[in-house]
């Protein structure tokens, strides 16, 4: 692929994460406390047709447009901290990358690659980020009450948002995958 349609392709796909971001129930759907994003999935799309690379940036666009929405939502405020929404989106996008480039290179098909890649990715994310959070969560002044409620949920949290993300990510990053695989393909 010429570096011109990648860069096109990265921009697209950015712009993309920032729109699902602020439009509601695109990015983010809440349900009371509990939110499942589908933002992992245009990073995955990115880590599986372009490389880890631009996985990796769109990882980050992912975690800074995190970031920035914690600062108009109190109850995402553990998410300011770049540790926590930041730094697992780049390795969510690095790793899918990595394990897709992998697994290019086995009898494993495309389209089967793509649907391990996704899982991965979409169980990376959700580990890192719970991970996180339960390292650092509790170290913003004034929020300890908060968190020590996040704790109380966490496993709720992993079974519900992480097993929904998850079956999103591994019936659409390898649909779209097929659909565009020859066009966008690393």
């Amino acid at each position: 692929m010429n570096r011109t349609r990648r860069m096109t392709t990265v921009a697209l796909l950015s712009a993309l994460i920032a729109v699902m971001t602020v439009v509601p129930y695109t990015g983010y759907i809440n349900y009371g406390a509990i939110e499942i994003t589908t933002l992992h999935i245009p990073v995955l799309l990115g880590a599986v047709l372009l490389g880890p690379l631009c996985g990796a940036i769109l990882g980050g666009v992912w975690g800074v447009t995190c970031m920035l929405r914690a600062l108009t939502n109190p109850l995402w405020i553990m998410f300011v901290n770049p540790l926590i929404s930041v730094v697992p989106r780049v390795l969510v996008g690095l790793a899918a990358g990595l394990l897709m480039r992998a697994l290019k290179k086995t009898r494993v098909s495309g389209l089967a690659a793509s649907a391990i890649s996704a899982a991965a990715g979409t169980l990376c994310n959700t580990l890192l980020v719970l991970t996180a959070i339960q390292l650092l969560g509790g170290t913003l002044a004034g929020y300890q009450a908060f968190y020590e409620l996040f704790r109380s949920v966490i496993g709720y949290v992993i079974g519900v948002n992480g097993g929904l993300e998850l079956v999103a990510a591994v019936i659409i990053v390898p649909a779209v995958y097929r659909a565009l695989r020859g066009r966008l393909e690393a």
